[in-house]
């Protein structure tokens, strides 16, 4: 979603005109959504760079390993040195990383952020389970959403809200519940433009980062296995120098791989694909929609699309059938 100027009045395909000046970002969203969306992309910045750091170290260290030359002052030879500390240093990112549990609270984070953006939206533009026929669609809005927090913070979440303090109100906000007391034509305009399109503009750009990634990736493990075949056969028949590079290809093979599992460029190519193609069926399906009925069963759909869960499920049905 994104807080881009609203859009001028249209016609819809009923013939009548429905004002397009209404814009839900995560702006309007409530601020435990932006605290938990930011604690995410923290945590998911730090468990990158961390293990970026530690494959970068053992390279390093493979690298000064396997020079044949040495430099000497005294006693000590320097790039000997130089490899040893490289390896302290990644076993310290990986120390640190398990301690700090970076991953753990980075997905902990995501799930929090996408769960109330998620309920959001549903509630916004009356959704199934907070559909138009709701006696009381606040409440039952904030006992769901209090009651999904709630077991992530059983699994290890931090809710940053202060604790025993009433702040259920504030997770409807102004814009959400101005939102929804709007006719469905403007509440389906405003869900179709600023969450569904959005998301599948989202889904399409990130297959195409996946997709260049991937094949880097790959060429770089690839060329280190090359590499490493090559010195190992030159080892055998005693060709070429005397620099060990079996263990320096070796170590960039792995630190390819390792990377590309780390980051799961292949898996969330053919996941991310896919919701794209759901969403993309959607933009064309939920315009025609006039019943409340089908509505909220729709925005369901479209939300369950979307849902992190969901992507992780394709990215692991991806994985089992290779």
């Amino acid at each position: 979603m994104s807080g881009r100027p609203p859009r001028r009045g249209t016609a819809t395909g009923r013939g009548t005109v429905v004002g397009r000046s209404t814009v839900v970002g995560d702006a309007q969203l409530p601020a435990l959504f932006r605290v938990a969306d930011a604690a995410a992309v923290r945590r998911q910045r730090l468990t990158v760079d961390w293990v970026r750091r530690q494959l970068v170290l053992l390279v390093a260290a493979a690298a000064c390993s396997a020079t044949p030359w040495r430099w000497r002052v005294g006693h000590v030879d320097l790039l000997a040195a130089t490899s040893a500390a490289a390896y302290v240093g990644a076993l310290w990112f990986t120390w640190q990383t398990a301690r700090h549990h970076h991953r753990e609270n980075w997905q902990l984070h995501r799930s929090a952020a996408e769960l109330l953006r998620s309920h959001c939206w549903r509630y916004a533009v009356r959704g199934s389970p907070y559909d138009s026929g709701l006696a009381d669609p606040d409440g039952d809005f904030e006992v769901r959403v209090n009651d999904s927090l709630h077991e992530l913070r059983t699994a290890g979440w931090h809710d940053p809200r202060p604790a025993g303090a009433a702040h259920e109100r504030a997770l409807i906000t102004p814009a959400m519940r101005e939102l929804r007391g709007r006719p469905l034509a403007v509440r389906r305009d405003v869900y179709v433009r600023d969450r569904v399109m959005e998301q599948r503009d989202w889904y399409r750009r990130r297959t195409g980062e996946s997709r260049r990634a991937a094949a880097v990736w790959q060429s770089v493990a690839f060329a280190g296995t090359a590499a490493a075949l090559a010195a190992a056969a030159a080892r055998a028949f005693e060709w070429g120098t005397s620099m060990d590079l079996v263990g320096l290809a070796s170590s960039a093979a792995a630190a390819g791989v390792a990377w590309s599992e780390l980051r799961q460029y292949q898996p969330l190519v053919a996941a991310h694909s896919v919701v794209a193609q759901e969403l993309d069926t959607m933009v064309v399906t939920m315009p025609k929609i006039t019943e409340e009925s089908r509505w909220s069963v729709a925005v369901r759909a479209a939300e369950d699309a979307i849902s992190p869960d969901h992507t992780a499920w394709l990215a692991r049905h991806h994985d089992a059938g290779r």
